[in-house]
């Protein structure tokens, strides 16, 4: 911070003067000093007020805090470019509106309640991915296998992983969703889209032959379904 801003006046800093001059601040500071030796008692209310700040060693160091007649009477002894600099600068100072004591107030309440708000947030960030670790797990373990498994075990891994469903009510979501016919077959556009595999099997021999089918979910499909329970779609 270039300056110093009092709530009730302005003040421009000797080491901001330092700064502006090109001047090494210990010399700006020897040339407050000299001036206040040169007045002597006749300072006319000029109190040249010490103050102090941190410099990059993290260090207290001294500094003057210059009101505008003082600067201008400080810069008297400058070259005219270095008095220009300084006389710029406080004109820079005197468009700043100096903030009363309930403007400085509100400022820090306005910034402590913007700072609860966003460690609110993240604390529910936070939760919100802890919930949902399992589930990403899940969807992780599956992304690109190609192992097919029973609607049965489909429902006990969503259940390990934190989904709160159980075959029944898993085989009447993909009926309701259409994925599923009332016979619990796949319709034949999800089976090409890879989510599902029918395995057919024929049993017995001659006449007393029969087909079986079963429903099998791909890991596509596994990774497809969880995600859509997931978002409730």
């Amino acid at each position: 911070m270039d300056s110093l801003i009092k709530i009730t006046g302005e003040t421009i800093s000797s080491k901001v003067i330092a700064e502006i001059t090109g001047k090494q601040h210990s010399n700006v500071m020897q040339d407050v000093r000299n001036l206040l030796d040169q007045l002597g008692d006749e300072k006319g209310g000029l109190t040249f007020q010490l103050s102090s700040y941190f410099g990059d060693n993290g260090k207290q160091n001294a500094m003057y805090e210059l009101t505008k007649k003082e600067a201008l009477l400080l810069a008297s002894g400058y070259n005219a470019i270095l008095r220009l600099k300084i006389i710029d600068r406080l004109e820079e100072l005197e468009k700043i509106k100096p903030r009363t004591h309930l403007e400085v107030l509100k400022s820090e309440m306005a910034l402590l309640i913007e700072s609860e708000r966003i460690k609110n947030e993240l604390l529910i960030a936070n939760s919100k991915i802890e919930q949902d670790k399992p589930k990403v797990i899940f969807a992780e373990s599956v992304i690109g296998s190609s192992n097919s498994i029973l609607v049965r075990q489909f429902a006990k891994d969503l259940c390990d992983s934190g989904f709160e469903i159980g075959q029944n009510r898993l085989f009447e979501w993909l009926r309701d969703n259409k994925y599923l016919n009332s016979q619990n077959e796949p319709y034949q556009q999800f089976i090409a889209q890879g989510l599902f595999e029918v395995i057919t099997r024929s049993i017995g021999s001659g006449e007393e032959t029969f087909t079986t089918k079963t429903t099998k979910i791909t890991g596509k499909g596994q990774v497809y379904f969880a995600q859509k329970i997931k978002n409730n779609d």
